[in-house]
């Protein structure tokens, strides 16, 4: 099938330079897989995970490296080649890691008949759906999941601490709370994107009654978003301060402050 040319394709040339390499990008993406790997060690056994919206691969490529089946999708052909590209540099067997091309709206019927143990969506991509759209996928997620899987959500939250200082203490009052407007219109060349925000307890009414929310995490509390790393990269002292800060402090009840926040969920069994 042919998929329509997106904003992601573009930028998936700049992907890993702007982001997974960048200062920032490393600390945010080293918190999320310190609280992941919590999860996958919770199993003796390989488990089977589906990652959805995964970009260059860099979260696939660490889950199949440890152990694990992993099948990754993301709506850009030009992601899922970086990716691929990235993976086969490593020599990262095939049967282990594959990475195809699906937007949300296909996973469902792309994935019939299938189940896995976790469904693994990462940096904000579930953003880019309004909550009807979320709410759907939510549904075809759970039919995709095993008996006691999880699934393990990172997105941006609806009150930034990072985002409303830094903006407001420049005037810009309308950017520091743009995340409590419905939506945001984003351009990238040329090519317009529309990110929505939800705190977890919205997340956890939209993917309820199939899920229950069993933890949730900040991820940015303390580490800034990715978008000031110009402003702090340079310095690794304050940087490494981040970092600790973010281990010893980012407790459960900060996670909406946070530029994102993870929420991990276990299946409902015999609920819709």
């Amino acid at each position: 099938m042919n998929h329509a040319f997106t904003p992601f394709d573009e930028m998936a040339n700049t992907y890993d330079a702007d982001f997974t390499s960048s200062g920032i990008g490393l600390l945010q993406r080293q918190r999320v897989w310190s609280l992941l790997t919590q999860v996958l060690k919770e199993s003796a056994v390989s488990l089977k995970i589906l990652e959805i919206n995964c970009g260059t691969g860099e979260d696939a490529i660490m889950m199949a490296r440890s152990g694990h089946q992993v099948i990754a999708t993301d709506a850009s052909p030009a992601m899922i080649g970086k990716a691929m590209d990235k993976a086969n540099g490593l020599g990262i067997d095939s049967a282990k890691l594959q990475f195809i091309v699906c937007p949300f709206e296909e996973i469902s019927r792309k994935f019939e008949g299938q189940k896995f143990d976790l469904i693994f969506s990462d940096f904000g991509g579930l953003n880019c759906i309004n909550k009807d759209a979320l709410k759907s996928l939510c549904h075809d997620l759970r039919n995709l999941t095993g008996e006691n899987g999880k699934l393990f959500l990172v997105l941006l939250g609806k009150y930034c601490l990072w985002e409303i200082a830094h903006y407001s203490l420049r005037g810009k009052f309308s950017t520091a709370f743009r995340r409590l407007k419905r939506k945001v219109n984003f351009s990238s060349n040329g090519f317009g994107i529309q990110v929505y925000y939800y705190s977890p307890g919205n997340l956890k009414k939209i993917c309820s009654p199939g899920f229950s929310l069993v933890k949730k995490f900040p991820v940015g509390l303390f580490i800034p978003p990715s978008y000031l790393d110009g402003k702090y990269a340079t310095d690794p002292v304050k940087l490494k301060k981040f970092e600790k800060r973010e281990g010893r402090y980012g407790y459960a009840v900060f996670a909406n402050l946070a530029d994102h926040y993870c929420a991990i969920f276990n299946k409902n069994n015999g609920k819709p």
